[in-house]
């Protein structure tokens, strides 16, 4: 992490109130979640999630960190495929439109969280000199056949390109068509 005061004049010459939280704290949060059960750290982060704009500065930077990260990727993963599961129930006031809206609203927040923690991951990788492999098994083979074969790849892109146009054509001929007799 950076220094723990990040309080020095932004590029206005404004001087920033942001600070980062203290090291001990965040350390003892990450042993905390790590001796977590998954299902409690999952309702933890579920919590986190459904908190606004990371109110929790030291649970966000422990639910982030390289000790952790693995475990809260999966986890998000779930809480993204059953929102319901652990958004908990919406305000009664709100309806049945509004429930929708709350369900769909803690979704993003987590598909948000989620593409944060790719990222602290993805860095994580990134130190030990590797990248992290598309999770697409297709992309993947794909890639590798182009790899491999990159002349037949070549024709085959080309092919297919052909075909678009071609297909494309025969679109705008059929639209010009109809306007002409449409007329």
């Amino acid at each position: 992490m950076a220094a723990p005061d990040q309080d020095g004049p932004d590029k206005r010459g404004r001087k920033s109130s942001w600070v980062e939280p203290d090291r001990a704290e965040v350390e003892k949060e990450i042993s905390r979640l790590n001796a977590m059960p998954n299902a409690e750290l999952a309702e933890t982060l579920a919590a986190f999630i459904n908190s606004p704009d990371d109110v929790d500065q030291v649970l966000a930077y422990a639910l982030r960190s390289p000790e952790v990260v693995r475990k809260a990727r999966r986890l998000v993963d779930r809480i993204v495929r059953e929102p319901e599961k652990y958004v908990g129930s919406p305000p009664a006031s709100l309806g049945a439109n509004g429930a929708r809206e709350y369900v769909r609203r803690f979704r993003a927040r987590a598909e948000n969280e989620a593409v944060l923690l790719e990222t602290v991951f993805a860095g994580i990788v990134a130190r030990r000199g590797h990248h992290v492999p598309e999770p697409r098994p297709r992309a993947r083979a794909r890639r590798r056949l182009a790899d491999e074969y990159p002349v037949r790849f070549l024709e085959l892109v080309r092919e297919e390109e052909a075909a678009d146009r071609a297909a494309a054509e025969e679109r705008r001929k059929q639209r010009d068509a109809a306007r002409a007799t449409g007329r």
